[in-house]
């Protein structure tokens, strides 16, 4: 207990210390938590589902003999139950997903829309292992059903039981709830709040179905995935029609086949692994900088603590209990920045999910819990090992003599690492910032500035067309048959023998949407009649064409006429795209709208006029430059933890240089004093200061900035295609940046001392 006490009176004489500490750490404390709990939520990936170990995707390569892509959404319809079919000892029950049709249902005056929603065939439930808490799993069979998540059933109809009750969907069908189910959290691949049944839609369900669905079986206890990737591809290949596929629809030169466990489906991309890597590089070097940051602050009381220490063990006090002393003195302050960590988590959730993008539910639930615990122990660990052991180890005898010995030894390591960190994460910052910069903002061919579209089949397309163009701050109206950023890819190019070539992205429009949405001719002229065609340079260059391009004609296709510049927003990167005029007005029942300024007050207006016109229908234009924030949002959010994470490593290694220079100016004050009174100016005595922190911070810095810049490449490269190229001199920057910020930080906090009165220092002493 006298360790306690003893521990206690220690922080509240040096409250000025502890003050500082205790912000230091919970600072570093909340943001590493933040990040690690981000890391396990997404390692935490796939694992609600009930016997998740036995959940297995159907994964499908494609091979266009340039190699394959495998991915979440591109099986043929059947594929998984024909594998439940032919290994009845094997597979328990497979189902069919569909998770990117644009389902949006509507209660009301109430419009429900997003990615959230799935569509599933009856044996979704079962084989999923998603517990109903209402209804038969089997009327999911049925066409015109709906299951609804346990929130998004209150969230809709209250407390009133949902069950029996209808929803409009897509503004056309009513759709029955048949039954609800537990939530599913955010960390898992299919999180659909609703699920619709697939019977409801009206597409292709055979092996012409084209990659459209996910596909999952659920293997039976103690089955060999093994054994049936081995055998599948050969039981398929009576199946798929490979020359149909082939000749008629292009998709491919071969399809293979293969499971994979589902609770490592999402950590199989590269993508999501190397934003782990350096989230959790993030955050140790936020919670390492902290933990320095203390124990430094704690090594530079050593001076005018070690005569205390020495009068302890006079009194007879053994090494174990100094430790202990210092134990417990760590633990309050290690408590107290616990709580406030606790305290800002709690009132600062909204910010959170804002820059995380995932609800701190989700972020903070049980099964993530560890992380944040285990960034506790670390923090804890080294604050308390480093300098407990330092002050345990003082000699009795510092009763005697003040104690100087071996100061630097421990302070320069511990401002080394807090320097780096410090160069790192502003470099990391710095790149990123420059790469999402640059894709949210270069030139795309064309403009989406003001640019707004609703995918909606209006009654009578020339009359909504012409009450649009009618409205005051409209800039124009006209159709497409997809949004400009998502253009189709169902024609293929084959070449003057009938061989498929390659698959481009299509638009259907005419002439006048061209001019619209500004894209930009390179050469001839838009199309303005059926059989002509505008393309891109990479569809020119894949035809191997000498000429430009300009009337050559794409077998069955049609003439080319005009070269415009196009990139492919959703893929970042340029791909074979033509535009040719629609053969009928329902290929083009996406509408595209150009507002006048202000844009935002203008959009609420259009929408307003839009529930005058056609109160009936449920129509709601959002911005087109929304798909390009959604397409990259997982480097949104990397952008946003990297800049929180930098801000806080700021406020640290600030804290940290000020008790470092508090603790040199202390401990120099009388040879500073001499030097004033031998003829030192105040600058002379700035520049000693500063040499010193400077031999430390030049080395860490370069290493730091070194670090950020592989860090950075290695994170832009495996999220983009279309790199920018950083220029050196961002790196430069950053280091001067870093350097200006750490000798500023010593100059503020010395200049008191360094225009002070010598005689007050001599006084003192």
């Amino acid at each position: 207990m006298k360790q306690i006490y003893y521990a206690i009176q220690n922080i509240i004489r040096g409250k000025d210390s502890t003050i500082v500490k205790v912000v230091s750490l919970s600072l570093g404390l909340f943001l590493s938590i933040v990040l690690f709990a981000r890391v396990a939520m997404e390692l935490s990936y796939d694992t609600f589902y009930q016997g998740h170990k036995q959940l297995h995707f159907v994964q499908t390569l494609w091979d266009f003999g340039k190699g394959g892509n495998p991915g979440i959404e591109n099986s043929l319809y059947p594929t998984g139950p024909t594998i439940m079919q032919h290994f009845p000892e094997q597979v328990e029950s497979a189902t069919v997903i569909n998770s990117w049709w644009p389902v949006e249902f509507k209660h009301g005056e109430r419009i429900y829309n997003g990615k959230d929603f799935l569509v599933a065939d009856s044996l979704f439930f079962q084989t999923m292992g998603i517990p109903l808490l209402e209804g038969n799993a089997k009327d999911l069979g049925m066409r015109n059903v709906i299951f609804m998540s346990q929130s998004f059933a209150r969230e809709v109809f209250g407390n009133e039981n949902p069950v029996g009750k209808t929803l409009l969907w897509n503004g056309k069908e009513q759709a029955i709830v048949k039954g609800i189910y537990v939530d599913i959290p955010e960390n898992n691949t299919f999180r659909g709040k609703a699920v619709l049944s697939m019977a409801s839609l009206d597409f292709r369900k055979d092996w012409f179905s084209g990659g459209s669905v996910s596909s999952v079986v659920r293997l039976k206890e103690g089955a060999d995935m093994n054994f049936i990737n081995e055998r599948i591809n050969p039981i398929l290949a009576n199946y798929i029609p490979m020359e149909e596929h082939y000749t008629k629809l292009a998709q491919a030169k071969s399809i293979k086949v293969s499971l994979t466990p589902m609770d490592g489906y999402h950590l199989s991309f590269s993508k999501v692994r190397t934003m782990l890597y350096i989230l959790s590089l993030l955050g140790f070097v936020l919670l390492i900088s902290a933990a320095f940051n203390y124990a430094l602050i704690s090594i530079s009381s050593l001076a005018h603590r070690a005569k205390a220490i020495g009068v302890h063990k006079c009194s007879g006090a053994e090494n174990g209990s100094i430790f202990a002393m210092f134990f417990w003195e760590t633990s309050f302050v290690v408590f107290i920045s616990v709580v406030i960590s606790v305290f800002l988590i709690l009132n600062l959730n909204e910010q959170i999910e804002e820059v995380m993008e995932v609800s701190t539910k989700s972020l903070f639930s049980w099964n993530n819990l560890w992380a944040p615990l285990l960034a506790i122990v670390i923090l804890f660990v080294i604050g308390c090992i480093l300098p407990g052991r330092l002050f345990s180890s003082i000699p009795v005898t510092q009763v005697f003599r003040r104690y100087t010995e071996g100061k630097k030894r421990w302070k320069y390591p511990l401002l080394c690492m807090q320097f780096g960190g410090t160069a790192f994460l502003l470099g990391i910052v710095a790149m990123v910032s420059v790469q999402y910069h640059y894709v949210m903002h270069k030139d795309m061919g064309y403009d989406t500035k003001g640019l707004v579209y609703i995918n909606h089949s209006f009654s009578n397309p020339q009359n909504a067309l012409t009450n649009l163009r009618n409205l005051p701050f409209v800039e124009g109206a006209e159709n497409a048959s997809t949004q400009i950023m998502n253009p189709i890819k169902n024609l293929s190019v084959e070449d003057n023998n009938g061989n498929w070539k390659f698959t481009p992205r299509i638009h259907y429009a005419n002439e006048d949407f061209c001019k619209l949405i500004k894209l930009r001719l390179l050469a001839g002229k838009y199309h303005t009649r059926p059989g002509e065609i505008v393309v891109n340079p990479e569809l020119v260059e894949l035809m191997d064409w000498t000429s430009d391009g300009i009337g050559e004609v794409i077998p069955n296709r049609g003439t080319v006429v005009g070269i415009v510049e196009f990139i492919e927003v959703n893929k970042t990167k340029t791909s074979p795209y033509w535009i040719h005029w629609p053969e009928n007005e329902e290929e083009t029942s996406c509408v595209h709208v150009r507002l006048k300024e202000p844009i935002d007050e203008n959009l609420l207006r259009l929408n307003e006029e839009m529930k005058k016109l056609y109160p009936q229908e449920d129509i709601l234009f959002r911005p087109v430059e929304d798909s390009l924030h959604s397409y990259f949002r997982s480097a949104r959010i990397f952008r946003n933890s990297s800049m929180i994470a930098c801000m806080g490593i700021l406020v640290i290694t600030l804290m940290g240089v000020i008790g470092y220079t508090n603790d040199e100016v202390r401990r120099r004050s009388k040879e500073i004093a001499i030097r004033k009174v031998n003829g030192a100016e105040v600058g002379n005595i700035l520049r000693m200061l500063c040499r010193d922190v400077a031999i430390i911070a030049l080395p860490a810095v370069l290493i730091g900035t070194l670090a950020s810049k592989y860090v950075g490449e290695l994170w832009v490269s495996t999220n983009f295609r279309d790199i920018l190229a950083i220029s050196p001199l961002i790196y430069i920057g950053v280091g001067i940046l870093a350097m200006v910020f750490i000798l500023g930080t010593v100059i503020v906090k010395s200049w008191r001392v360094a225009n002070e009165n010598p005689v007050v220092s001599i006084k003192s002493e």
